[in-house]
């Protein structure tokens, strides 16, 4: 039905092109754009599955979130090596899963940068008609707030047309987000962490700075963290939830 829906929308943008002209191609490819955006993340019609990297260093246990009935555990991952050259760019993966087999609300997901780093991109999953799609979020759709020698990025949404809720997970179904930023010119060993706020009596929130340390050196290789990658793979797709 949506399919449907979504293929009469296109047939009214491009006859409204035909009948007016030049002005009506603009029009209808402003319309079109729109359509997409709603369709999921702003991704083009038509598109392949969508996926985010799927990273290949190490994935570090920080903490677990919530009491005893709903709870979760924070890892966080690095994309690469851990060792990166000054001005390197650094590229991270803060996963929550659900550790009951309750559904536990995730009101809030929190990156710990570390001293210094410098924030250039946030990617999650969006939800749309046709699915879902990775899409890189608007300054407005995080917050960055100093926390102490860190800094920390602070993610939270709401998903669904009809009526919008936080994201839920699950042992089987955890949520996604990745940060990408600057490593600073000063070398050093560099700690950094993540945590979330969860829909719990007990313990809902809590923030962890336990990562494994990023170090930033003249020796290190100079690709930096996020050339350690594989392509996208439909196993990653399905983690990265609504």
């Amino acid at each position: 039905m949506t399919r449907k829906i979504v293929r009469s929308l296109t047939a009214v943008s491009v006859s409204a092109a035909i009948a007016m002209g030049g002005a009506g191609v603009a029009s209808a490819a402003d319309a079109m754009g729109s359509i997409s955006g709603l369709l999921g993340g702003g991704s083009a019609l038509g598109s392949s599955k969508p996926d985010l990297e799927v990273p290949k260093g190490r994935r570090d246990l920080l903490g677990e979130v919530g009491g005893p009935a709903w709870n979760v555990n924070v890892y966080k991952q690095t994309f690469g090596a851990t060792k990166v050259t000054p001005g390197a760019e650094v590229k991270v993966r803060v996963e929550i899963q659900g550790k009951s087999n309750n559904q536990t609300r995730v009101d809030e997901i929190v990156n710990v940068m570390p001293k210094g780093f410098t924030l250039t991109k946030v990617e999650r999953i969006k939800s749309g008609l046709l699915g879902d799609s990775p899409a890189v979020l608007k300054q407005n759709e995080y917050a960055v707030v100093p926390a102490g020698d860190n800094t920390e990025v602070r993610v939270s949404w709401k998903d669904g047309l009809i009526i919008p809720q936080a994201p839920f997970v699950s042992p089987s179904k955890p949520v996604i987000v990745d940060f990408t930023y600057r490593a600073p010119s000063a070398e050093g060993t560099y700690k950094h962490g993540a945590g979330a706020r969860v829909g719990s009596a007990i313990t809902p929130y809590k923030v962890f700075n336990n990562a494994t340390p990023i170090e930033v050196s003249k020796a290190a290789a100079p690709s930096g963290s996020s050339s350690g990658s594989s392509s996208s793979s439909p196993s990653a797709m399905g983690s990265l939830g609504k």
